[in-house]
């Protein structure tokens, strides 16, 4: 197992990983939103 990653390395995983967060948040709002109506329509 090699621990050095060169700078080219680093800056993929790093974009990659802007990628997959802005990607991730909306839709955690989606899924986030879509539960709280789920929970306000049952009460």
């Amino acid at each position: 197992m090699r621990t050095w990653v060169t700078p080219e390395e680093m800056e993929r995983k790093r974009k990659r990983n802007r990628i997959l967060l802005y990607c991730s948040l909306p839709l955690l709002a989606i899924a986030l939103s879509a539960a709280v109506t789920i929970l306000a329509n049952t009460i």
